[in-house]
């Protein structure tokens, strides 16, 4: 299934607001793919065998609109009848944007697949709508912090395992915690081995142990976007559903309403790679916690990394899930 192609297929159709050209998608009977006058992308799901007299509410938000029981007119290979549909529609129309959309419509395509029970059609389409809820909010991070975290796990030997160790919130303190092992991304656009740190990142509990992954990033138009850092990273995790549905949600509430122009910013990969190098928590200059006053919180400093020695990721020992699969 690709619904980017099946989209790609329709032609803008000719009447009113509710006509809509579609084309089934081979497989899931109860889910087509749509274009209507103004070329925006729609998913139309069938109200008859999926979500009949259940309580979801319609939504307007930024880019998107689901509206419940709406009767189309929808033309099919030349052919035109009348159907009621719940409306998944995707109002912007940059190309990058829209092909985001149908992107993660697949994952909610497959999850409602097999005859879902109603329950299960609130929480997915609600978790759906979620992910461009976000798209209003204030951006929580850089584009190339983002990118740089994306990059780690499409680098790393295992990316399902560190996208399940990855932040849920882009607030979090680390950027991957699986508890006694956890991994924190820097990035510096100079070319300089200095990165601000919060006291809680050099300062981790007793028994716990911290990896600075340092690297640098330098915008290129012949590099990789964090859309293309997605596409690679759903492939090689089979596109798992639930892990898809994080990675998305990630995306969208780190970028919040700068998507639109970030999702597109390429950096060199390259660049990238051969300059990423990890060191250890306990060799960084930091300010001790015993210095710093019970009525003080929230510190934050810079630290210089390049007279230091990096480590070989191969020497640790007694590694984790998480280290081994860096």
């Amino acid at each position: 299934m690709n619904l980017i192609e099946l989209y790609d297929t329709l032609s803008f159709p000719d009447g009113d607001e509710k006509v809509f050209n579609a084309i089934p998608i081979p497989e899931y009977p109860n889910f087509r793919v749509a274009i209507d006058i103004e070329g925006n992308p729609i998913i139309l799901l069938s109200v008859a065998n999926a979500i009949n007299n259940i309580a979801l509410k319609n939504f307007r938000l930024k880019y998107l609109q689901l509206e419940q029981n709406i009767e189309c007119k929808i033309s099919e290979k030349g052919k035109s009848s009348f159907q009621t549909f719940t409306v998944i529609t995707f109002t912007s129309a940059d190309r990058n944007l829209q092909e985001y959309f149908l992107r993660i419509s697949e994952t909610l395509v497959k999850t409602l697949s097999n005859k879902p029970t109603q329950q299960q059609v609130i929480e997915s389409l609600n978790k759906f709508v979620e992910v461009f809820r976000a798209l209003t909010d204030t951006p929580t991070n850089t584009v190339h912090g983002l990118w740089t975290e994306l990059f780690l796990i499409d680098n790393s030997k295992n990316p399902q395992t560190l996208l399940n160790y990855w932040h849920n919130i882009p607030e979090e303190k680390f950027d991957f915690n699986s508890g006694r092992e956890r991994i924190e991304v820097k990035s510096n656009s100079n070319f300089e081995r200095q990165h601000t740190f919060s006291s809680e990142q050099l300062n981790p509990p007793e028994g716990t142990q911290v990896l600075i992954a340092s690297i640098f990033v330098r915008q290129n138009n012949a590099g990789q976007s964090i859309q293309q850092l997605v596409d690679n990273i759903t492939i090689k995790i089979n596109h798992n559903f639930d892990l898809t549905d994080k990675l998305n949600n990630i995306v969208c509430k780190t970028l919040g309403n700068s998507l639109e122009q970030s999702i597109k910013i390429k950096f060199d990969y390259n660049i990238a790679r051969e300059s990423l190098l990890f060191y250890r928590h306990q060799d960084i200059s930091k300010i001790e916690e015993v210095h710093i006053p019970d009525a003080v919180s929230e510190v934050r400093y810079k630290s210089d990394l390049s007279t230091l020695k990096h480590i070989d990721l191969t020497a640790l020992v007694n590694n984790g899930e998480l280290f081994n699969s860096i």
